[in-house]
């Protein structure tokens, strides 16, 4: 039944890497970094008319029906893309993206249909997408918790003028900063879509109960966490070593938020 889902999931990755550019765009503003936002998101944009028509026209009998959320995020792609030809406003561009996303969201993965089987294949293809993006969003941080480890040694190294083999190995510290500030950039990003799809299967599971739930909130304090991290970095107020304790350091709040799910605090647990 769900055979021909693969274009779904597949768009709610691209979109997924899309949102992540555009954040990264609004963050430290570049060129390369707007293009291929922009590339991300035609294909989202390709992909959803091409689910649209096949299913106007029932060609294949994609499951996703087709209502008014699907069509209001389809318009609202369109005309992000051409406003941002316009006015080219990352703002604008960032928060009209993850609107849509919501949106398209919590059309594919809300379930509408009175059948069990329906229902169970459904939320099953939402838990993939939310724990595979969130473990990506995870592998990211601890990318970035590694670089700013070398960063740290590497800026030892330098200070103590010991100049070895290990020394020569390592990048720059301006290559290392980098490379750890943008990981950052991804896993937080992914780690909020993650988050918008496990709130959409949480409120269909358990309701609103979820909102009891501790691994809720210690997401909710490693998104937060990241965010503030970024937003000094991005206003140019944190940075070299100080910017690197802090990427290393963060990653525990990672690891406390893996426990709370095995210690069985969280319904992550057993549902």
């Amino acid at each position: 039944m769900f055979q021909e889902r693969w274009i779904v999931d597949f768009m709610v990755y691209v979109y997924a890497i899309s949102l992540a550019f555009s954040f990264a765009d609004l963050l430290r503003p570049s060129k390369r970094l707007e293009q291929l936002s922009i590339l991300f998101l035609s294909g989202v944009w390709v992909l959803q008319t091409i689910v649209l028509v096949v299913q106007r026209l029932a060609l294949i009998p994609i499951s996703a029906s087709i209502d008014a959320l699907s069509i209001y995020s389809w318009v609202l792609i369109s005309f992000t893309l051409v406003m941002h030809f316009v006015y080219r406003m990352s703002i604008l561009f960032f928060i009209a993206n993850s609107l849509s996303f919501i949106m398209l969201a919590i059309h594919l993965f809300f379930v509408r249909s009175s059948s069990p089987v329906m229902e169970k294949l459904l939320l099953s293809e939402l838990v993939f997408l939310h724990v595979t993006l969130a473990m990506m969003a995870n592998a990211f941080f601890s990318l970035a918790s590694i670089g700013a480890g070398l960063y740290l040694v590497n800026n030892y190294l330098l200070k103590q003028k010991k100049w070895n083999d290990l020394l020569r190995r390592l990048p720059s510290l301006d290559r290392l900063q980098g490379m750890s500030a943008w990981l950052l950039v991804l896993g937080t990003s992914l780690l909020l879509t993650a988050m918008t799809l496990g709130a959409i299967y949480a409120y269909q599971t358990i309701g609103a109960q979820f909102w009891e739930d501790a691994k809720v909130w210690s997401s909710l304090w490693v998104l937060a966490l990241y965010a503030f991290i970024l937003w000094k970095w991005a206003r140019r107020q944190w940075h070299g070593r100080k910017l690197a304790w802090w990427t290393l350091l963060s990653l525990f709040a990672v690891l406390s938020n893996y426990i709370i799910t095995r210690a069985g605090f969280s319904f992550h647990h057993w549902i």
